[in-house]
């Protein structure tokens, strides 16, 4: 195959068009020489791409309209956030939200970067005050569990938090889920 003469030419032309345009800007800062076509800045957007911080959102505070501001939240995923939020008393760590079923969005994982938690702003319930009804209430505990902490009531004449630690009235594993929630 042979190149001809005028085919030579444009090939070369080309090259050192291209060299020009996209090659020396890269390599020339734009304050040294600002004559080129298309500007250094331009080219340095288009090469880098910068990916934009991540919206993060508090849980224990958010609201709804907060919530459906991200991607993939929208108002019934919001509402059942917030439901969840009351029955707990506040989140303590964002993956809490994989406790919740989410049938339609299947990766949770790529969510919990936009949360945020203020373990702070959890309100804790006394046991003592509470029927028991509303402790049957909180996700973390059965029937069962609720049994036993009524009973421990009865036996020691008051409950709290403490004395289910110390009597063992629940299964460690049990009582570390549910010390952020109760005095």
């Amino acid at each position: 195959m042979f190149i001809r003469k005028s085919e030579k030419k444009g090939i070369i032309t080309l090259g050192i068009l291209t060299m020009a345009l996209f090659v020396l800007p890269r390599t020339i800062h734009k304050s040294e020489c600002p004559v080129f076509l298309i500007p250094y800045s331009r080219l340095s957007d288009t090469t880098q791409t910068v990916s934009p911080k991540p919206l993060v959102i508090e849980l224990n505070s958010a609201d709804s309209t907060a919530l459906v501001s991200i991607r993939g939240i929208g108002p019934y995923y919001a509402s059942k956030i917030l439901r969840y939020r009351e029955q707990l008393g506040g989140f303590h760590a964002t993956r809490q939200l994989k406790e919740m079923k989410f049938q339609y969005l299947n990766n949770i994982d790529s969510l919990l970067p936009h949360f945020s938690v203020n373990p702070a702003l959890i309100r804790k319930k006394e046991l003592d005050t509470m029927s028991f009804k509303s402790v049957l209430h909180h996700p973390y505990l059965v029937y069962e569990d609720v049994q036993l902490i009524f009973n421990a009531k009865r036996k020691y004449g008051k409950i709290n938090y403490s004395i289910l630690e110390s009597q063992k009235v629940l299964p460690l594993f049990k009582l570390k889920k549910i010390k952020p929630y109760f005095k």
